[in-house]
């Protein structure tokens, strides 16, 4: 919560602050001690009166969706330091919940329900529909402080051998943890919290003093052997801030107050780069030049695979309304509708390359399957007893096709595949299902219903 004086509480008036929020137009307006009167369309503007789950729904829900369908997902919130972003992310306590049948607390942030709804989904595809593909789940919990990555998973330890390693150290899977529930998720989630920096500000009692990304590594196998790997990035990034009023340097410890004052700005300079460093990034992504700065910060770097290319990205502006805090809530507004300006037109094919990757592979499987069967199938005479009424039998002799059932198995189980990959049944081949009938014994591999020997 941030601390604020008695000159700061004063209602937002025309000589600065935020002037009106407007959360059924999806707007805000500010007022510039320069420029006078500033609106700010967003898609969705949320009160300081929203529920933590109703932002979490306006904001990520829909993501979760495409993290699921395979899409690289990034969740990031920004603002100046005491805004409220780590409570928009995190919530205020101990994340415990033994399984998805619970019900979520009410306190819970993006980054808690955001796991929840992916084991939840995991879960419900297990019990309840017939997808054959394996899916294993794994997070990182990693903490940029200038050009240092550390991984809270591991007590703090520093992220690769070098500085230039660490996003490789993090991306290669080195600081994952492999988990198979929410429980033991959350469990991750509350020891890194354990281990990130916070300190003390004139804005904020516990400030983050880095940038944090939870990142949640999904990778679905099918039967068939393709498998494709995305990533969901949850950023708490640490709040801008101007020295001269978070005063980072104060500190009660006398004894204490040079080491803190040094700590604390460096801190503020480290986390005040990674933001414009940001910034940058996204304008140029905004502008689609061909050349977008990742590697101008750490920060920059690690959400690149979330940022660019087949991603979608929600931005979570957080901003102050005291009227003392209306330039750097104007600032954090302004970067809010220049991410809005963005859009990703290759978003979709990395799902598409696998649908893609899946229907060559059972092709080709059908393909190698009709060509057995051509070169093993063979009639054969065989003499059967039929009947000829009056409760008579009569041995007749007939022909029947043998010599490649394991294959005509396989090619049924091939073509069921691929109907489900492309949503058709073998009935809506046919105008009348019903007058299918299969030839010979084909009834066995699901092609057409069995003659009955009446109709013989």
């Amino acid at each position: 919560e941030e601390k604020t004086d008695p000159s700061g509480n004063a209602p937002p008036m025309l000589r600065g602050g935020v002037h009106l929020v407007d959360v059924k137009k999806n707007f805000v307006v500010l007022v510039d001690a320069t420029k006078g009167l500033r609106k700010f369309d967003f898609d969705t503007v949320i009160d300081e009166f929203a529920s933590q789950e109703s932002v979490y729904r306006s904001t990520t829900m829909g993501l979760i969706a495409d993290f699921i369908n395979g899409y690289n997902i990034s969740s990031i919130v920004y603002g100046q330091t005491g805004s409220g972003k780590t409570f928009t992310m995190f919530g205020d306590n101990e994340f415990n919940l033994n399984g998805t049948d619970e019900k979520v607390p009410s306190s819970w942030g993006v980054v808690p329900r955001s796991c929840y709804e992916i084991f939840k989904a995991i879960d419900y595809r297990k019990n309840n529909l017939n997808l054959k593909f394996d899916t294993e789940i794994a997070v990182s919990y990693i903490e940029i402080f200038g050009d240092s990555v550390t991984d809270l998973l591991r007590e703090g330890k520093t992220c690769g051998q070098s500085k230039v390693a660490a996003q490789r150290y993090v991306l290669d899977g080195a600081s994952e943890v492999v988990t198979t529930s929410l429980s033991h998720a959350l469990c991750l989630l509350n020891d890194g919290e354990k281990q990130k920096r916070k300190a003390a500000t004139a804005m904020n009692d516990r400030s983050s003093r880095a940038h944090s990304i939870f990142i949640v590594r999904m990778k679905q196998t099918c039967h068939t052997g393709v498998s494709h790997t995305n990533r969901l990035f949850l950023a708490d990034l640490g709040g801008s801030e101007q020295l001269k009023k978070s005063q980072p340097f104060h500190s009660v410890n006398q004894e204490q107050s040079n080491y803190e004052r040094k700590q604390r700005t460096r801190e503020a300079v480290n986390i005040n780069l990674g933001l414009l460093a940001l910034k940058q990034c996204v304008e140029a992504l905004r502008k689609k030049s061909p050349f977008v700065p990742y590697t101008t910060s750490k920060l920059t770097m690690m959400l690149s695979t979330g940022l660019g290319g087949n991603s979608k990205t929600a931005i979570i502006v957080c901003g102050a309304q005291e009227q003392r805090h209306g330039p750097e809530t104007i600032a954090s507004m302004k970067f809010g509708q220049t991410c809005r300006g963005i859009f990703s037109l290759t978003a979709g094919k990395a799902t598409a390359n696998m649908l893609h990757e899946l229907l060559n592979n059972i092709n080709e499987r059908i393909a190698e399957c009709e060509e057995n069967i051509k070169k093993y199938e063979r009639w054969e005479v065989k003499e059967v007893l039929r009947p000829v009424g009056d409760g008579k039998e009569e041995l007749r002799k007939v022909t029947v096709v043998v010599g490649a059932e394991e294959y005509r198995k396989q090619l049924s189980t091939l073509i069921r595949q691929k109907l489900e990959l492309t949503g058709d049944t073998t009935e809506s081949l046919y105008s009348d299902s019903s007058a299918i009938e299969g030839f010979g014994n084909a009834h066995i591999y699901d092609l057409g219903r069995k003659v009955e020997q009446s109709q013989v």
